[in-house]
């Protein structure tokens, strides 16, 4: 039998700037998917559940794994997809103002200003009103990995826009074992101003074990 390909979740996080960084981010991650085009047609399932709970993703668990002898993974892919939700929870580390330690919040990553794509190629535009399915695209297409600029996470880029998706810095080969790593960094992204505590867009990238 050919080895499992086992996927991790992690977060980053900094104890130098305690007041606005998370030392727990939960989030549910319910698939991935991979594709071989770099606008990502086409994608196959690595994994996909029905029901998943929310992890800490600072502790790194395995969410996933895809045996090779079962399925056919290996190859080089341009665009990786992973559907998760779009509600994170976080806690911040210390008390600053409207952010209250241990009381833990509420983030929705996915807001009326963005667009969410599912696989199949249907479109909606995100709420708040409810705890909805996101699609997260990682791509070597897309030309952004900057949630504070104008991009569209939540949509595969097209050759007339590249602004959509996240930067994949570079193709994903799989053969036998590998892993790799969806990193959300969290670093700096609290704000405790305003009247309350929120958290914006964490940046999303992607790493090879």
């Amino acid at each position: 039998m050919k080895p499992i390909w086992p996927l991790f979740f992690s977060i980053l996080s900094s104890f130098s700037q305690a007041a606005l960084d998370p030392i727990e981010l939960r989030a549910k991650v319910f698939a991935m998917y991979l594709s071989k085009s770099a606008y990502c047609d086409s994608p196959i399932t690595v994994f996909a559940k029905d029901t998943v709970i929310q992890y800490d993703v600072f502790g790194f668990p395995v969410l996933g794994v895809a045996d090779n002898s079962t399925h056919s993974f290996d190859g080089t892919y341009e665009c990786i997809i992973f559907k998760l939700s779009e509600q994170f929870q976080f806690l911040p580390s210390v008390t600053a103002t409207t952010c209250i330690f241990p009381n833990r919040y509420f983030v929705d990553v996915c807001t009326a200003s963005y667009q969410n794509t599912e696989i199949d190629g249907t479109t909606s535009s995100c709420s708040s009103a409810t705890d909805e399915s996101v699609y997260l695209y990682l791509s070597t297409a897309s030309n952004s990995n900057d949630p504070d600029v104008a991009l569209q996470p939540f949509s595969p880029p097209t050759p007339l826009d590249r602004s959509k998706g996240i930067k994949l810095s570079s193709s994903f080969s799989v053969n036998g074992k590998v892993g790799g790593r969806l990193v959300i960094n969290g670093i700096n992204r609290i704000n405790a101003g305003g009247g309350s505590c929120t958290m914006a867009m964490p940046k999303f990238s992607f790493v090879k074990e």
